[in-house]
């Protein structure tokens, strides 16, 4: 038969409380005794022992108990003790004897012994209690570590040496988790680019240097990995630390962030590889997102490829801002029931509807915007693979370029508000055909239809580190198959940025439009494909040579070595947002004039006729040149 079971409140051990109160007393009179007889020159000794047993001693005796359980340091595990018990028994002790000075005073007007020896018993007694807690808790420590070197399972250690990034508070918890772990390594120096730690110890492991010297330190310890404890900045160190550590085995790791460390929580299995987000050359961005809720409230949001990396998480930051509707535009149904799966789970979420369609469909188009009447579009849906669109020019073209404009033309007739689309670096003096369609596009939504209403705008940036397809996504994929990451070009370099910060600056960019812009994200400096792969292989826990091989396998067809931002011709503006550029653009075509260069794209498309694609683009914008 089952019984129920009751939950039952753990009360204190009393018993050991009062006992711990009974030797915090003995402390305080035996204190108080060697006061007394310090001061009477160590010649009355029965006078001091009288004293504790007469009026002033009983009394303070009596304020010394109050003060304890008032404060409850009777209930402090002695074996776990802190400087903030420390703290506490201080604090306990400097009211017991200042209070019992004053009611003395006040009971028979004067004190009957020296104030010298009264201030001495009260240094001695914390000293004693203080000393009984230090002492309780080395024996607890020492008898745990001798456990676990008993246990069979542990007597190997790991064999790590570790150096620790950081001679903080976070980098003494780690080593604290350390010497409770030996089993885990050795911590075999501290690595601070503070210069007044240098040469100083921490539990009696040394600060070697700084960052820039890191390597070094690792030489001459024979470092195996590195943990970097300073979570406030870990980015920004992280970017520091690897360079200096490339040419060497030392495996990086990081802590989490600081909110993981809220009450000391830490430990060494908190740990996590690096992620590869950590690697960009400047500080992610993260911005204000007031400016992007006063337009996008209570309003009916299109996303187009909302199953995409960028579309999804488009798709996860405006439910944030309490849009009345959020249409989840995609092809592929995979992906959509992915995301849509997503919304359903989130607590307050009822504005999302899935929609499958393909936005070359002109009458699936026309019905969603019948239908749902969107207020602003945000078009993430593209193809945007450079070799994979070289081999399929025609659907790069009409997928990207087609399909655009008629959304944009469905936008415009419906009254929409805003028309935020998704361009590239690609699109800069493009020489293939995928940067080649975004680059007509950015001038089909620049002369758009319905510019007198509808504010129409362009947001360029890189690549995305994380999203399908990424460089990143191909490398994991290639080390976990193959362990050989294959590379086009050793100069060949890149901009990046993550998927949040450029969907924040996506929808930051709406905020800013006016119609007819294109804006250019800030993304720091190009990083070349090479350095990636070779942090990739170390990250993984790798050595380049030895467990993992970089390839060069050759230019894939029309890419470029370097992208740019924006071509020779165009010139950048700050804007009101420092992480956002506008781009001033020569002059534009005409209405007219571009509708019938398009017309003539899309006609020699369907014709397949690839040569005539490419004197079309030519004709749209010269600095489209297609080998």
């Amino acid at each position: 038969m089952m019984h129920p079971v009751v939950s039952k409140t753990r009360r204190p051990n009393w018993s050991r409380a009062i006992a711990k109160l009974l030797v915090d007393l003995a402390m305080l009179n035996l204190a108080t005794v060697l006061a007394v007889f310090a001061r009477l020159d160590f010649g009355a000794a029965p006078w001091s022992l009288v004293y504790i047993l007469r009026f002033p001693g009983l009394m303070e005796n009596l304020v010394f108990v109050a003060a304890s359980v008032l404060l409850q340091t009777p209930l402090a595990l002695w074996s776990y003790a802190s400087l903030r018990d420390m703290e506490r028994v201080a604090i306990v002790v400097a009211v017991t004897k200042v209070l019992t000075l004053q009611l003395l005073i006040a009971v028979s007007g004067e004190v009957q012994w020296s104030r010298g020896a009264f201030a001495a018993s009260a240094v001695l007694a914390f000293l004693f209690m203080a000393g009984v807690r230090a002492v309780a808790r080395w024996r607890y420590e020492h008898t745990a570590r001798q456990e676990r070197v008993d246990v069979p399972v542990q007597k190997t250690p790991s064999g790590a040496r570790v150096l620790i990034v950081g001679a903080g508070d976070a980098g003494d918890k780690v080593l604290r988790e350390f010497e409770g772990h030996p089993e885990l390594g050795r911590v075999v120096g501290l690595i601070d680019d503070d210069v007044a730690k240098r040469g100083c110890t921490i539990r009696g492991v040394r600060v070697l240097g700084s960052v820039a010297t890191i390597a070094d330190a690792a030489r001459r310890t024979g470092a195996t990995q590195a943990i970097i404890a300073i979570p406030s900045h870990a980015a920004s160190v992280t970017r520091a630390v690897l360079p200096n550590l490339a040419d060497t085995d030392v495996q990086v790791r990081t802590l989490p962030g600081m909110w993981e460390l809220v009450n000391g929580s830490i430990h060494v299995d908190d740990l996590r590889r690096i992620r590869l987000e950590d690697l960009l050359t400047r500080t992610p961005v993260s911005t204000d997102l007031g400016p992007v809720r006063a337009y996008v409230e209570g309003k009916r949001i299109l996303v187009t490829g909302a199953g995409g990396s960028i579309g999804s998480e488009i798709v996860r930051q405006v439910v944030e801002l309490n849009p009345s509707q959020v249409i989840m535009l995609g092809r592929g149904e995979n992906r959509i029931f992915r995301i849509d799966r997503e919304m359903q789970q989130l607590e307050n979420v009822t504005c999302a509807v899935p929609v499958i369609g393909d936005m070359r469909d002109e009458a699936r188009m026309a019905w969603l915007f019948d239908t749902y009447r969107p207020d602003i579009i945000f078009h993430a849906a593209a193809h945007k693979h450079v070799p994979l669109m070289e081999k399929n020019p025609e659907e790069a073209i009409l997928n990207n370029v087609g399909g655009t404009r008629t959304l944009l033309r469905l936008a415009a007739s419906h009254r929409a508000e805003r028309f935020v689309n998704i361009s590239t670096d690609k699109a800069v003096n493009p020489v293939n055909f995928m940067g080649a369609s975004k680059r007509v596009v950015e001038l089909v939504v620049q002369v758009n239809d319905g510019r007198e209403r509808l504010r129409a705008t362009s947001v360029r940036f890189g690549n995305v580190l994380g999203s399908k397809g990424s460089v990143t996504e191909v490398f994991q994929k290639q080390l976990q198959e193959s362990r050989t990451l294959r590379v086009t070009d050793p100069d060949m370099e890149r901009f990046f940025m993550l998927i949040p910060e450029a969907v924040q600056l996506v929808l930051q960019a709406g905020a800013l439009a006016q119609g007819r812009d294109i804006f250019v994200l800030r993304m720091g400096e190009p990083i070349r494909i090479l350095d990636l792969a070779r942090s990739y292989i170390k990250l993984a826990g790798l050595e380049v040579g030895r467990d993992a091989s970089i390839v060069i396998s050759g230019n894939r067809g029309n890419e470029k070595m370097t992208e740019e931002l924006w071509s020779g011709t165009e010139h950048v503006v700050p804007t009101s947002n420092e992480s956002i550029m506008r781009v001033e653009c020569p002059a534009i075509p005409e209405l007219a004039v571009l509708r019938q260069a398009v017309d003539a794209l899309l006609n020699a498309t369907r014709s397949h006729d690839v040569n005539a694609m490419r004197a079309a683009l030519h004709t749209i914008d010269p600095s489209i040149n297609i080998p």
